[in-house]
């Protein structure tokens, strides 16, 4: 069975070092190329922590802490080449350096896996024999941890720089050695498929041979040394190549974090989260860099933010001369005294002093946290964050103010439609009044008009004292187109008349 799952792992290292080689030789330069410029993508795992850690997470975190160790001086060494190039003042920033953990680990003659690939070549090497060799050794490094429990159970620990993991030594030689047959490999070249047959090949080279800087397949180095052929040895080869070759390069980081451990979708566990930037020493490298100069604006992107802490300042500055290029510095300077004289936050920034007029004596940038290069604004943590404050609060007011100012305009806006609307209904009601009456007069005219028409054709023939007497018992009669009471009408009067 053992056999067997060495074979099955020598199968699976062949065939990824046949898709190396093969994706190698289709992308390579030509032969006698000036230059062979390369890109390559580094896929590695992340920090692990099991309940049960052996042989093979130990050589995961002894990875990751080599390249978290790049990582940091990378980083920082990119700090403080800006912070030179920039020419502001600063005092170095000691970063976390991990190298006593390397050392632990792959230190030659006392590292944890030197002393293995010494036990490996007694020729009766155990678990037993190789916990304590590394106990005498290790025990007095201060990243080194064993306790009296753990020397029983065949474990200890190792203070990693995201903290510490417990190992078992159980089955470290045998994993060291992982020794593959001859016959496992007799057997695939044997095979009638040509591609199995190649692999075989690859076997029996895997993890002795490398490839140059740009991806051309080199000679294959064969050795004799166990050394050179234990795992432990070729992966610290293959790691120190590997970190030979990111510091010729211009590295890209890019941390991938996995949301949640039920890999579904929408769901982010921020326990998880955390524990990852952690164990990628993302938190640590945010630690350290907050200690430095950790934001930083061009000048005119710093402009562009803050002058709305001091817009009417900054007015005033200009019209008594000020030139557009010295701008940021006046700004600066406006915003140092803001950070000196109040521990609140101001609301308005009228109520502290112009500009150019202080006492006088020149502003200590170092002591708020702010320093201007040659083309950017430094501004450490403390005074990023209160500056931030106080953009909140200006920001908030300015919101307010725009809000009621438009909630004014827009209740405004409806008011004089309202009143201009009522004035149109008023003048339409009048206009109808007026017309109604006018159409009710028309309609009591065509009344009286159409009753006196029709009483004085039945009247018509009637003489006037028949229509005298008629009218006897009329208060009112019509008489010479006029009505008039019915005993004012004269007795010898021939005209026609009626009454009502």
């Amino acid at each position: 069975m053992k056999s067997l799952e060495a074979l099955i792992k020598a199968i699976y290292g062949a065939l990824f070092s046949f898709l190396v080689k093969r994706l190698n030789d289709s992308i390579a330069t030509k032969c006698g190329s000036k230059k062979a410029a390369f890109i390559g993508v580094l896929d590695i795992f992340g920090f692990e922590v099991f309940e049960v850690n052996s042989f093979e997470q130990l050589c995961i975190n002894y990875c990751n802490e080599a390249l978290q160790q790049q990582f940091n001086r990378f980083v920082f060494k990119l700090e403080q080449e800006e912070y030179e190039r920039e020419g502001i003042a600063w005092s170095f920033i000691s970063f976390p350096d991990n190298q006593d953990v390397l050392d632990l680990i792959d230190n030659k003659g006392s590292g944890i896996l030197p002393v293995l690939d010494d036990i490996c070549l007694l020729g009766k090497s155990t678990d037993e024999a190789f916990l304590n060799a590394m106990y005498r050794k290790c025990d007095t490094h201060d990243r080194f941890n064993v306790t009296t429990k753990q020397r029983a159970n065949g474990l200890f620990s190792i203070n990693h720089y995201a903290g510490q993991v417990e190992y078992s030594a159980l089955y470290f030689v045998e994993k060291n050695k992982d020794e593959n047959p001859v016959e496992a490999t007799e057997l695939l070249a044997s095979s009638s498929v040509p591609f199995i047959q190649n692999l075989g090949k690859f076997m029996s080279t895997v993890g002795k041979s490398t490839y140059p800087m740009g991806g051309k397949p080199g000679k294959v180095k064969r050795s004799t040394s166990f050394v050179r052929s234990s795992v432990s040895a070729q992966f610290s080869a293959q790691l120190r190549i590997l970190r030979n070759r990111i510091e010729k390069t211009s590295p890209h980081y890019i941390r991938c974090l996995k949301p949640n451990d039920e890999l579904v979708p929408d769901q982010f566990d921020s326990a998880v989260i955390a524990d990852q930037l952690r164990c990628g020493g993302i938190i640590e490298a945010v630690r350290v860099s907050r200690v430095g100069f950790s934001q930083r604006y061009s000048r005119s992107a710093f402009v562009d933010r803050y002058r709305i802490l001091a817009s009417a300042e900054l007015r005033a500055w200009r019209k008594r001369g000020g030139r557009k290029e010295d701008e940021c510095c006046a700004l600066v300077e406006y915003v140092a005294q803001v950070l000196i004289k109040t521990e609140k936050p101001i609301k308005r920034c009228s109520k502290v002093d112009k500009i150019g007029q202080s006492d006088g004596s020149k502003l200590d940038l170092m002591e708020v946290g702010i320093q201007i290069g040659r083309t950017k604004v430094f501004l450490r943590r403390t005074a990023f964050e209160a500056l931030e404050r106080n953009r909140g609060l200006m920001k908030s007011w300015a919101a307010t103010r725009i809000a009621s100012l438009i909630r004014m305009n827009i209740v405004r806006s409806s008011y004089l439609y309202f009143l201009e609307y009522r004035e149109e209904l008023e003048a339409e009601e009048l206009q109808r009044e007026a017309e109604e009456r006018e159409w009710l007069l028309e309609q009591e005219m065509d009344c009286k008009y159409h009753s006196s028409m029709a009483i004085a054709t039945q009247n018509m023939a009637k003489s006037l004292p028949v229509l005298i007497r008629s009218a006897k018992s009329y208060k009112w009669v019509y008489f010479d187109n006029r009505w008039v009471r019915s005993n004012q009408i004269p007795q010898n009067h021939e005209s026609y008349m009626t009454w009502a």
